[in-house]
Parts: structure tokens; C-alpha cells; sequence
């Protein structure tokens, strides 16, 4: 590994995970196929026929952002204030009225797309608010024609509710580009359809977004998170692109700052290849980047637990010089702990727990809020224009 990781202060704690043998080293390049599971934990009648393809090797029911099945349904189509969202955006920029949550409201959806409302919780409000006053908030962003909401449907009943998922309409779009002054993504804008009489779209690449932002706000939660950037592009040597799926700055203490690239794996059509290629494309832009932008980890937010062995040995055969951590939608649901974060170790063929030391709530080093706070506004004064006589 082309890092220490004394960087980051590690804990490799001698907690050792139970997982599923990894494939071996060798087979790794001829693996096309999934690794199926043997145990299917639905019990429906009709399922999908290639249900043990997809599931968690360890035959475990699908993470709450991970079901490759389920399909988008917006909540209400035919009454979500659209029409009301026009007149709001013309009083609200006329009047220089927006309130202070609205804004960081149409600040975090304008850059990452779409959330709940449990996300949408700790961007926005205190750790104590009172739950119907965010649920009312939310109603009335929706009933003003700023936001639509919706969840999904599966075939696979696993008797969990489903969250709400919130994100712009247009007129929100165009609120958030009048006030940030940038353009907001054609995919970041939402538009509700009665998908009864028309061909939903899956959930795949909302889930990704999703799953990100389950990380995003639990730094944001533990003061942490110094910026973000989803899908930012990064300029190799040689003049190519890479895009990771988010390059994000989290803070230690004061001026010591720690970049990452983060990464989704969900299952899906040929996603071991895609994978693979996903890999190879990661460790050629790192190897063609200067030192000072290479991240000091890549996280990988893996579908399931047991899903780590196979990734782990992928990572270390197409992304030799990476060193990489992994977590799971269930662990960061959770929230950010002792055992958030796991390393797969090669040698053992065992996954372990990793704790980084500065991303914990109680961690005592500067925090992102005192590092902003810290800012100082220095602006010249009239005078300055004008010659002394």
C-alpha cells in the first residue's frame, strides 16, 4: 500500500467479523458470474429466478438501499402543490423571504440529489426537534410545490417499512440556481407520475445516491465534513477524467485535513464485471494523479456484510495500491461507532473492524463548524475607493 496507516490513526481491532470464504486469488479474473447464495430468507410464492444470484451470499435478506428489484412510487402524483410552486418562487425571490431551512434545505438537495427524511434530520435541524415539526415542514414544502416525495415497491416482502424519499421539483430546481448560482442537474429534478399505467424506473441508481448520503450526513452529524463533492470530476496526469462516486475532506484538528473517495456496490445486471472494471479504472486514475489529491482511503459501502470477502479480494487484486475500508447501509443506519468500519484482511481471509480515531462524535480536535466559524469576513470599506487628499 502506497499510504500508512498511521495516517489516519487506525485501530485494528482484533474483533473479527463472520463472514463467507472469499474466492480464491487466481479465480478471480475468470469470475463473470455472481457468487450465489444457498438459503433464500423470502418466503413468497413467486419470486424473482434469480433471486440466489443476487442476495447476499450468506443468503441474508437485502439492505434497506440494496433490493435490485424495487421500483420507484411517488406518494400522491395527482397532489403535490406543483402548481403552487411558480407563485412561491416569484414571492420568495421578490420579497428576499426565503427562511433559513428552506435553504439548507435546497442546498443539500441541489447537491445530493435526494434524501430522507431521517437525512433530511440531520442536515437541517437539531438532534432533539420534535418529529412532527419536521414532518410538518416537510408537508409544507411539498404543499408549496419546493419538493415531491415517494418511496418503492419490491416483490420481495421483508415486512420493513419503507422511508419517504424526498427531492426538487423544477420550481425548486430553479429556487436553488437562483440562489447558489449554479445549475442544478436535469436527474435532480423530479416530476411525479402515476407510474399504475407505465413502467416505473428502478431504484438502482436513486439507492446509490441514498446509501452516499447515509455517510454524508452522519459526518455532517458528527461535525466532520468538510466538503463534498458527488461524482466531481478529477484531472489525471495524462489528461483523462476520472469521476469517483464522491471525493469528500473530513477534518482531524486544525489544519490537518484527510481526503477519501467513497464508492457504492450494489448487485444488479453483470455487476461483477462492471465492478471489476470499476476497480481497474480506480487504481489506473490514483496511479495518474499527484500525490497531495490521492485520498488516504477509499470506502466502500458494500450491500451486506458478507458481501466484503469477495469485494475485499477484488480490491486487492485490481486496486493493489488503494487502501481500502468498507461499511454497509445496515452499519451506517446505525449510525457512526466502533464498528462502522471494516478492512478485509488478505492474509487471514478475515474481516476486521477498523476505527478511525477523529470520526467519532466525542472526538475532542477541531471540529468543521469551528473551522468555518473561523472565517473571517474582511471587507474594505467605501472610503477605500476614493484617493487621500
Amino acid at each position: 500500500m502506497s499510504q500508512s496507516s498511521s495516517i489516519l490513526s487506525f485501530d485494528q481491532v482484533a474483533k473479527e467479523i463472520k463472514s463467507t470464504p472469499a474466492p480464491p486469488t487466481h479465480f478471480l479474473d475468470e469470475l463473470v458470474g455472481p457468487v450465489s447464495a444457498e438459503l433464500n430468507p423470502y418466503k413468497q410464492a413467486h419470486l424473482p429466478p434469480d433471486l440466489l444470484d443476487l442476495l447476499p451470499p450468506d443468503g441474508s435478506t437485502f439492505g434497506l438501499f440494496s433490493d435490485p428489484y424495487a421500483t420507484l412510487r411517488y406518494i400522491n402524483p395527482f397532489d403535490t402543490g406543483a402548481r403552487n410552486g411558480k407563485y412561491w418562487l416569484e414571492a420568495r425571490l421578490e420579497d428576499h423571504s426565503f427562511s433559513t431551512r428552506e435553504i439548507k434545505l435546497l442546498e443539500f438537495l441541489s447537491q445530493h440529489r435526494l434524501a430522507t427524511r431521517y437525512q433530511i434530520q440531520r442536515i437541517i435541524f437539531s438532534d432533539d426537534a420534535r418529529k412532527d415539526t419536521i414532518s410538518k415542514f416537510l408537508k409544507v414544502c411539498i404543499q408549496r410545490g419546493i419538493i415531491c416525495n415517494f418511496s418503492w415497491v419490491s416483490p420481495l416482502d421483508d415486512g420493513r417499512k419503507k422511508p419517504r424519499v424526498y427531492a426538487l421539483t423544477k420550481h425548486g430546481a430553479k429556487a436553488a440556481e437562483s440562489l447558489f448560482h449554479r445549475v442544478v442537474p436535469d436527474e435532480f429534478r423530479f416530476h411525479p407520475v402515476d407510474f399504475s399505467i407505465a413502467v416505473p424506473p428502478n431504484m438502482y441508481n436513486f439507492f446509490i445516491d441514498l446509501s452516499a448520503n447515509e455517510l454524508y450526513t452522519e459526518l455532517h452529524r458528527i461535525d466532520r465534513v468538510i466538503s463534498w463533492k458527488r461524482s466531481s470530476p478529477i484531472r489525471c496526469e495524462d489528461g483523462s477524467m476520472f469521476f469517483p462516486g464522491a471525493e469528500f475532506t473530513v477534518i482531524k484538528d486544525a489544519n490537518e485535513f484527510r481526503n477519501f473517495w467513497l464508492e457504492v456496490c450494489r448487485t444488479g445486471r453483470d455487476w461483477i464485471n462492471k465492478t471489476k472494471s470499476r476497480f481497474r479504472r480506480t487504481q489506473d486514475a490514483y496511479t495518474k494523479i499527484p500525490f497531495h489529491m490521492r485520498p488516504v482511503r477509499l470506502i466502500i459501502i458494500a450491500d451486506a456484510d458478507s458481501r466484503i470477502p469477495l469485494l475485499g479480494e477484488m480490491a486487492n487484486h485490481y486496486m493493489p495500491d488503494i487502501n481500502v475500508l468498507f461499511t454497509t447501509d445496515e452499519r451506517l443506519l446505525k449510525g457512526i461507532d466502533d464498528d462502522t468500519f471494516l478492512s478485509w484482511r488478505h492474509d487471514t481471509q478475515s474481516i476486521k473492524v477498523s476505527r478511525i480515531s477523529f470520526l467519532k462524535e466525542d472526538y475532542e480536535g477541531m471540529k468543521a463548524s469551528e473551522y468555518f466559524a473561523s472565517q473571517q469576513l474582511l471587507i474594505e470599506d467605501d472610503d477605500d475607493f476614493y484617493d487621500e487628499e
